[in-house]
């Protein structure tokens, strides 16, 4: 296990990968054996699938991110974002508004063997939320 600096080193250049749209950096991140999203509930191709389908919905434009707080303790590294968009698509059953929106994200990864191997919280909290509402996931 790496320090709690370590890990956050790790996120950060996740994070800072998936910003400019290096994917191959960004997947360099995790263990493809063991890793697994409790948001998505997918391995990694899996969740990636799901995040590809999340963008080409295109529910949002015009958006911007910003990071509060970047905290590791342990094997945990913690990140509170702040994105803003125009929604301009449907997302949670609501139809387009046009509004300028703000919302906090909060996502959580367990870091083991310098690799990225859990993840849970961000939006697809929400989605997976509204899904089990919907009587289409078991929980």
């Amino acid at each position: 296990m790496g320090t709690p600096e370590e890990n956050k080193a790790l996120v950060r250049r996740f994070l800072d990968a998936l910003g400019s749209g290096d994917v191959a950096t960004a997947a360099s991140c995790f263990d493809p054996e063991r890793y697994y999203s409790h948001a998505h509930r997918a391995d990694l191709a899996g969740t990636w699938e799901l995040m590809k389908e999340r963008r080409r919905r295109n529910a949002f434009s015009d958006m911007s991110s910003e990071t509060v707080a970047l905290v590791a303790d342990g094997d945990r590294v913690v990140h509170h974002s702040r994105l803003t968009a125009v929604h301009t698509g449907e997302v949670l059953g609501v139809p387009a508004t046009g509004r300028r929106v703000t919302v906090d994200h909060v996502e959580l990864w367990r870091i083991d063997g310098d690799k990225i191997v859990e993840h849970w919280g961000g939006a697809a909290e929400m989605e997976r939320l509204q899904r089990e509402l919907a009587g289409g996931d078991d929980g």
